[in-house]
């Protein structure tokens, strides 16, 4: 009896691998047609525009994809309901998923910007396409932006919710890695998370209680939002080569040069007790005024973000089952989207209304390049705002600025700084790490005066 059912747990059913089989398929296929209403290389489009390459037929084809994976995912849930799964089998899949959203990712990358530049969407005055006048210029510059980066925005979420879901249980022993390694790994498991500043900087005590490292969290935390795969691929597709290039070389180098030098230097001083977030109680006592300020930054900065609370989504939420890890999945990455759509159009508007007051107070100079470093460093912009923001500059002219800005607008930010502070109780470390960013601007702006 034992040995049966010792088999049984071993090994599922022809049916079940079929459909497994079945769902990663379908999946492909949904993806497929995704990436297809961008690409448009399946069908004669219908209707084509900078955003998309629509036929008919595509919706068919989503509809069979989304149909049949939800099929195969309902077979894969009813037997898992009697029977006990293999762990090898949630690994097969997990990686399977990450495959075909890498391949998806890679696949978008080839989208011709001459597409939109034909349409005058990404040239000087491509607002005029909105009929946009006056401040509802900023409204128009991020609708349209969310309109040209779709695509790379929901393979981002997935991707993000995919690492939030599982990819911890496989890494979890690279986390305190210490040294050079750990600041590596730290920017290599940012890679697939398309996370604002702020948004790593919350995750980061999350990550510390489970034993990581300073190193894993600081190259983590300036990662997310500097290397992340998607925000490459829209530098190469939307900015001027050099531009897009000078963005990846300043995310290597602070990501992975700077974070190692300020997380050795955390090792050596002395002297901060390591507080962590959920610690800092608003009627607790206060050893200083930096810890007073660091309690009131926390408490009003985790409001807003209390809706993102990307620590708890997917805690109590099982994953030891093909079918129980594509809901894990899916509940993350929508939970993801519900909040990093909407917090990056409201900052898009935010950021793009700053860069047409400023034009009128910047030059190409050093003067200017030295105000947006030290502005772009304190405030606080969702993921890939920098690029449109950097893009009107460089239309008009302020070559220095918008490469300055490239730079330290995604890397940190004022609340990314306190809470980055609160989590490793050094402020001393991450004042370091704020001048690193500002003098890394500075650099990047005077390359192209």
């Amino acid at each position: 009896m034992d040995r049966t059912t010792e088999t049984t747990q071993s090994t599922p059913p022809l049916s079940y691998k079929l459909s497994l089989a079945g769902f990663i398929v379908f999946l492909s296929l949904t993806l497929l047609t995704i990436v297809d209403f961008r690409r448009g290389f399946l069908f004669a489009e219908y209707v084509r525009s900078p955003y998309s390459a629509y036929n008919p037929a595509q919706l068919t084809m989503l509809a069979i994809g989304a149909a049949g994976a939800f099929l195969c995912y309902r077979s894969l849930k009813s037997y898992e309901a009697r029977e006990t799964i293999p762990p090898n089998y949630v690994k097969t899949l997990t990686f399977a998923i990450l495959g075909l959203l890498v391949i998806d990712l890679f696949t978008y990358r080839g989208v011709p910007a001459a597409r939109a530049l034909e349409s005058g969407t990404l040239s000087a005055n491509w607002l005029q396409a909105f009929g946009a006048v006056g401040w509802w210029k900023p409204v128009a510059l991020a609708a349209s932006y969310l309109f040209t980066v779709w695509h790379a925005t929901v393979l981002g979420i997935l991707l993000a919710g995919l690492a939030l879901t599982i990819l911890p249980i496989y890494l979890k022993t690279l986390f305190s890695r210490t040294g050079f390694a750990g600041t590596l790994i730290g920017a290599l498991y940012a890679l697939p998370q398309p996370f604002c500043s702020c948004c790593a900087a919350v995750m980061a005590p999350s990550y510390t209680r489970r034993g990581a490292s300073t190193n894993f969290s600081l190259s983590f935390v300036v990662g997310s939002p500097m290397l992340n795969i998607t925000t490459i691929i829209l530098a190469f597709a939307l900015l001027p080569a050099p531009f897009a290039i000078t963005r990846v070389v300043a995310g290597i180098v602070l990501s992975i040069g700077v974070t190692y030098g300020v997380a050795r230097l955390a090792e050596r001083w002395p002297g901060a007790v390591k507080v962590e977030l959920t610690d800092i109680a608003p009627g607790a006592a206060r050893p200083s005024r930096w810890r007073a300020l660091s309690a009131w930054i926390s408490r009003w900065v985790n409001r807003y973000m209390g809706v993102f609370n990307v620590d708890t989504l997917v805690r109590d939420r099982k994953i030891d089952t093909p079918a129980a890890l594509v809901n894990t999945w899916l509940y993350a990455s929508i939970r993801l989207g519900l909040v990093l759509v909407p917090t990056l159009f409201i900052w898009g508007i935010l950021a793009a209304a700053i860069v047409q007051i400023l034009p009128s107070a910047f030059g190409n100079n050093l003067p200017s390049v030295v105000l947006a470093a030290i502005a772009g460093t304190l405030l606080m912009i969702s993921t890939w705002t920098e690029i449109p923001v950097a893009l009107q500059l460089i239309q008009s002219g302020f070559t220095g600025p918008a490469a300055t800005l490239l730079v330290v607008l995604p890397s940190v930010s004022m609340p990314c700084l306190m809470l980055l502070g609160g989590s490793l109780g050094k402020f001393r470390v991450v004042v370091l790490l704020g001048l690193a960013v500002v003098i890394a601007g500075i650099v990047a702006g005077v390359l192209f005066l």
